[in-house]
């Protein structure tokens, strides 16, 4: 049993050197998706993912984030549709459980291409700096947060980031040279 602890651990070592130094998915923190089952970012290598922060009982900025990413899925062929992923994360982990993710999943009808994420609040953190994305809890218990769509490559190296859909889906997807 050590002998396996101690290749799988190697294998590890191996996958995370094998990643460019610039690469996100050199974070090798643990979370938890929708389905409770815990995964690390470098899990996501081998495609392109649209990364965006959120917290699930968020009645403003959220909403749109989250029709801007299925506005670009659904601009998608099928074929496209295989080598992308749409990530969000959490801002709220406290409350944000993978049960709750999967209900906001349902209710947004997100499919298997999202990968919904809670970590806790240093992973949130650590995350988002690494991405350049500002938040702040207010007084009255919403979040103040940075509305940025960020667009990783097949390695976690950033692509590009934006606000919003100045030149709709079709501008992200081309961009994306998918």
């Amino acid at each position: 049993m050590k002998t396996l602890t101690l290749l799988l651990a190697l294998l590890s070592l191996n996958a995370l050197a094998a990643l460019p130094g610039d690469s996100l998915y050199q974070l090798n923190d643990q979370w938890q998706n929708r389905h409770g089952k815990t995964l690390k970012l470098q899990d996501m290598a081998g495609k392109k993912q649209l990364f965006a922060f959120i917290y699930t009982d968020c009645a403003t900025a959220c909403p749109i984030i989250v029709s801007e990413l299925k506005r670009i899925q659904q601009a998608l062929t099928p074929e496209q549709q295989q080598r992308i992923g749409f990530v969000l994360v959490s801002l709220t982990p406290g409350t944000d459980t993978p049960k709750v993710m999967a209900h906001f999943a349902r209710q947004r009808e997100l499919d298997e291409h999202w990968t919904l994420l809670s970590g806790n609040e240093h992973q949130v953190r650590t995350l988002a700096m690494a991405l350049n994305i500002k938040y702040m809890g207010l007084a009255n218990g919403e979040i103040a947060h940075s509305n940025a769509i960020t667009a990783l490559d097949e390695q976690g190296r950033i692509l590009f980031q934006q606000s919003g859909l100045p030149d709709g889906p079709e501008g992200v997807i081309a961009k994306m040279v998918l």
